[in-house]
């Protein structure tokens, strides 16, 4: 999560609010040891569960509220009132049933959490596996104490997480604050050791010439096209939840992983395939998962979108972006456009129009990123991050990640939240109106 307000930020924001990253570094660090002082007088993490709970709670409603005033009858919206209303209401609940609901529910977070983390590395075999492997395995066993209720009760055990979590927060922020310091000017954030030791594989494509964001809308907007694996072939047997974000197998038992490509007006199309046509069987499809430089394929780029729809179909999905840094992603296209490697798991067609993102969208939020820690639509944003930087990048989960991105993006969504955006816009209405 804060890797991802980083980037977002940008170096000259970070770098002007560096000692605001220490101060927050070290408070951080002193909430990590007030909770676990609290734990040992009181053992009870009553306050900081209460004040999110009605945080979620008012947040629901006035997605409730945002979707009558905007006649939305989107089904995403209602679900997304849902899960707040209902975290915040379990926050709130969760003193007067003695926190056994809310034990449960961290004890299911971490199962799945490390259950996805431990089938991805396993599977992958990407740098730092064992790591990965290790912390996946870490989150079982945290998961299980809270579950058996031993040799610490639960209601001591999840405030412990709530410390660790906070420490780990802590030391990010004043690595950042230390590292931020280094960084010379028009280079990316994303060179950084806080970045740079994360991921699937060493990084690629980090020298060139990263401008600052001018803070005005591209001439041209910023075009994402969307291959779905269901929408590439005829598929036989649907499976909703592997179909949706990882692959589709047609009535030949050949897997599809869909495809996505980047455009740019006229001057700029991201769309990277492998020369040979790495289409197999699901067994064979499972081999080829590992993610290490061994693995990679000579590639290529498609030179437009309608060469692409000539040699295929027409995308399921167009999303663009209208807010981001032209001149940067300019620059780093004319320097790495060369590099055609491909990897089905860390050198795809998704990972690549990701790097290109992150280099369109690096700094956009600037001194407004930490507002971002308000919107709940940013916290989606990040879960979305994680889970496809622990697997990888897939045509559904880049679809997912940039319809998200838009709404953080939005000016309109950083008025201080999207609580008292609507609040306001409402009373503007209403004066306009008189």
């Amino acid at each position: 999560m804060l890797r991802l307000l980083f980037l977002l930020m940008g170096g000259p924001a970070l770098r002007a609010s560096c000692p605001w990253l220490l101060l927050s570094g070290l408070l951080c660090l002193a909430a990590s040891a007030g909770i676990v002082l609290d734990m040992l007088v009181h053992s009870t993490l009553l306050i900081p569960l209460c004040l999110l709970g009605l945080f979620l709670s008012a947040e629901g409603v006035m997605q409730v509220w945002r979707a009558r005033l905007m006649t939305s009858d989107s089904w995403q919206a209602k679900m997304k009132a849902f899960v707040l209303i209902a975290l915040g209401g379990i926050l709130l609940a969760a003193p007067q049933m003695k926190g056994v609901c809310l034990a449960w529910l961290f004890a299911t977070a971490f199962i799945f959490d490390g259950g996805f983390r431990i089938i991805s590395c396993s599977l992958m075999r990407c740098r730092r596996w064992q790591y990965k492997l290790a912390t996946g395995g870490a989150e079982w066993l945290f998961s299980l104490l809270i579950i058996m209720d031993w040799p610490l009760p639960h209601h001591i055990i999840i405030p412990l997480g709530f410390a660790i979590l906070l420490l780990a927060w802590a030391l990010s922020l004043l690595q950042m604050a230390w590292q931020v310091r280094t960084l010379s000017p028009n280079t990316s954030v994303a060179a950084l050791p806080l970045f740079t030791r994360k991921g699937l594989r060493r990084p690629h494509g980090l020298d060139y010439l990263h401008s600052p964001y001018a803070g005005e809308p591209a001439s041209t907007p910023l075009k994402i096209y969307i291959w779905t694996p269901l929408g590439s072939g005829s598929v036989v047997g649907r499976r909703p939840g592997f179909d949706r974000w990882v692959a589709a197998i047609d009535h030949r038992g050949k897997v599809s992983t869909g495809h996505t490509a980047l455009e740019m007006g006229e001057s700029l199309y991201v769309s990277l395939y492998p020369v040979e046509d790495l289409t197999c069987h699901l067994s064979g499809f499972l081999q080829m998962l590992h993610a290490r430089e061994e693995n990679d394929v000579a590639g290529f780029h498609q030179e437009s979108l309608e060469r692409e729809i000539k040699n295929g179909c027409l995308p399921d999905k167009r999303l663009s972006l209208r807010h981001y840094n032209q001149q940067a992603l300019r620059h780093y296209w004319a320097r790495h456009r060369g590099d055609c490697r491909y990897n089905l798991t860390s050198r795809n067609c998704s990972t690549t129009v990701i790097q290109a993102l992150d280099v369109a969208t690096e700094g956009l939020l600037g001194n407004r990123g930490y507002e971002a820690l308000l919107n709940p639509d940013f916290w989606l944003l990040s879960l979305i991050r994680s889970r496809a930087e622990g697997m990888t990048w897939t045509p559904g989960l880049v679809m997912d990640y940039v319809s998200v991105l838009n709404r953080v993006l939005d000016p309109q969504a950083h008025a201080c939240s999207s609580m008292l955006h609507f609040i306001f816009a409402r009373e503007s209405r209403l004066k306009n109106k008189a």
